[in-house]
């Protein structure tokens, strides 16, 4: 998805308004219609087109469909009634089945529809007037892009009186005028939405960087407690689904307070940094590494069962172990504790099984131990 960063309001001079016409141009559609209600915007277009049924039905006694074709003018009127009818119910009632292509679709018929009904009521007839209805729709709805050729159609469909000789040198020039105002106010409500649509983007991309630093250990760039309480019940769900096994590895830095103590945080926080490079360098794709506290860190290891969690914590040790120095010139020593998903087992019981088998690999010496069943 293209980036767009968070405004606070609108633009504030004529570069801000340029910068987000310029991004408005770029989004892609899927993005664009992403931040808008359209079920909402789906409603008021059945509603324009009632209003414009109510108008055309209000208009024929005066206006009547039959200067060119007579009395199948009545015909023509009479069906497309109907069918309008049968868009209203569709937009107002059904509006989670109407797509945003069908959405424009129907701006391109209103177009048509409105271009023959001054064919048939001739020049003199005000349906001319009814254009405005869903210019002003179309620009507040869909992306300037897609707005191109629906003003190119536009052009032809208010144009077709020139274009037949039906119009006369006043009547041209009103035509023209008004044009000329539909794209006006056409113009400024996309640029209004548009606008709006960029701004609704930054504030939803500010929003989802905010929740994914929430989730991030600033020191070393991990998942924090957090991200790895909502992996871990992701995985469980998965696991229960699925019916297959999936295993955590708690691991935890041998005698980390003295580092602290003899040689300041400072070195404390670079050998962290280095335990967790060392943990990235390590695990698998799919699994996923954790601080889950001060110099405790976790493993979520999908589709994995015991035996193969034992030998990524022994990877782990033996990483940490060659890739972390302490100040003093010794390795940085880990002791890891690893537990299977069972059935019947809950988050806590999974965290309650690493954790007596991180106690007893303490307790044991070697750097992994053997986890509780």
């Amino acid at each position: 998805m293209t980036r767009v960063e968070a405004s606070a309001g609108p633009p504030a001079n004529d570069r801000d308004l340029g910068r987000a016409l310029k991004l408005a141009w770029s989004l892609p559609s899927a993005d664009f219609y992403a931040t808008a209600d359209l079920a909402t915007a789906k409603r008021i277009g059945g509603l324009l087109w009632l209003i414009g049924w109510v108008f055309v039905v209000v208009l024929l006694p005066v206006a009547p469909p039959t200067e060119h074709v007579g009395d199948l003018g009545w015909v023509f009127v009479a069906v497309t009634l109907l069918g309008t009818l049968g868009l209203v119910y569709r937009l107002t009632r059904m509006p989670d089945l109407v797509t945003p292509n069908e959405l424009l679709l129907s701006s391109y018929l209103a177009l048509a529809y409105l271009a023959l009904l001054v064919w048939l009521g001739g020049t003199d007839a005000p349906y001319q007037q009814l254009f405005v209805l869903t210019v002003l729709y179309t620009c507040a709805v869909h992306p300037p892009r897609r707005l191109v050729p629906y003003r190119v159609a536009l052009v032809a469909a208010a144009c077709a009186p020139i274009a037949y000789g039906a119009a006369g040198g006043r009547d041209v020039a009103e035509l023209l005028t008004a044009l000329a105002l539909w794209f006006a106010l056409g113009g400024v409500a996309a640029l209004f939405v548009s606008i709006v649509r960029v701004q609704r983007l930054g504030l939803a991309a500010g929003e989802r960087a905010a929740r994914t630093q929430a989730r991030v250990d600033p020191l070393t760039g991990l998942g924090n407690r957090r991200a790895f309480d909502e992996t871990l019940a992701r995985a469980i769900a998965g696991a229960r689904r699925a019916d297959r096994p999936f295993a955590i590895v708690i691991a935890d830095l041998a005698r980390f307070k003295s580092v602290n103590d003899r040689f300041g945080h400072v070195e404390g926080d670079r050998c962290l940094r280095q335990v967790a490079d060392a943990l990235r360098k390590t695990v698998r794709g799919p699994d996923a590494c954790f601080r889950w506290g001060g110099d405790e860190f976790a493993l979520v290891l999908p589709s994995t069962d015991r035996a193969s969690a034992d030998r990524v914590a022994a990877r782990v040790s033996r990483a940490v172990e060659s890739g972390v120095a302490l100040p003093s010139g010794s390795a940085l020593r880990v002791r890891c504790g690893s537990a299977q998903f069972e059935d019947g087992m809950d988050a806590e019981d999974l965290l309650h099984a690493a954790d007596a088998a991180l106690i007893a690999a303490k307790g044991g010496g070697p750097d992994v131990g053997a986890a509780a069943g």
